[in-house]
């Protein structure tokens, strides 16, 4: 068997080799069968197996069934496993966006995480349960901490907002008229409308307002330190609570 890696889509490659390979008849076998899907090899889907609990539904055959059930038919019948594999890897890997040559390491790097839904943004961080963030909402109240909010309705950032939308109107005065989604989607890949150099500056403007939001934003949490000071006899204790 071919190497898979998760990346791959494992339960994928897996699924495909169990139904067209006879190489992999023993694993076809093993998986439990209905009556009433007497014909089912040849509609190229194996039935689910019932799970109980999370735990059983995460094991080997329940998990690699219900993946390769999602697949369309089309890529099912693929005409070999290094077709299937290529359409596979189209559909789970994410297109490249480009960067336009922008040199700034730490500012690709807080771009590429809002990107990918793996900022600071309460949003993203209770999206993946951090311990820290009970609820996605923005410590400004107004609305959830999404990129949007971010980019374009955070009081806590307004004067920063103001410097990052002139540079937006001044490249295209109509930008305005745009949706807060494609705004943002703008503000974090450009856009196939503009030229490259055109793009980069808005990448630019960007990292510009990222870098210099967070930067306000750890100054002001440090110098906003709660400070709790409690006087005992020959001695000063003091807590601290500081909001992340």
């Amino acid at each position: 068997m071919n190497h898979c890696t998760s990346e791959d889509g494992l339960g994928n490659c897996v699924f495909y080799r169990i139904l067209h390979e006879a190489s992999h008849k023993y694993l076809y076998d093993l998986i439990p069968t209905y009556d009433y899907y007497f014909n089912f090899r040849n509609r190229n889907r194996i039935p689910n197996i019932f799970c109980r609990t999370e735990f059983f539904r995460n094991s080997f055959f329940p998990s690699v069934i219900n993946e390769g059930n999602k697949l369309e038919t089309g890529i099912v019948n693929s005409e070999s496993f290094t077709i299937f594999r290529s359409t596979v890897l189209k559909s789970i890997r994410p297109t490249p966006k480009s960067i336009f040559n922008i040199s700034s390491p730490l500012g690709i790097k807080y771009l590429t995480w809002l990107r990918l839904g793996l900022s600071h943004l309460r949003e993203h961080k209770f999206r993946h349960h951090f311990n820290d963030t009970l609820n996605p909402l923005c410590p400004c109240n107004l609305e959830v901490e999404s990129v949007s909010h971010f980019f374009l309705h955070c009081h806590f950032f307004h004067n920063e907002r103001l410097d990052l939308m002139n540079g937006i109107t001044n490249i295209d005065p109509d930008i305005h008229l745009l949706d807060d989604i494609s705004i943002s989607n703008l503000l974090l890949y450009g856009s196939i409308l503009y030229p490259n150099e055109i793009n980069k500056k808005i990448l630019e403007l960007s990292i510009n307002y990222i870098l210099i939001s967070l930067k306000g934003l750890f100054f002001e949490m440090t110098i906003t330190l709660i400070f709790s000071f409690e006087l005992k006899p020959h001695s000063l204790t003091f807590s601290v609570s500081l909001y992340m």
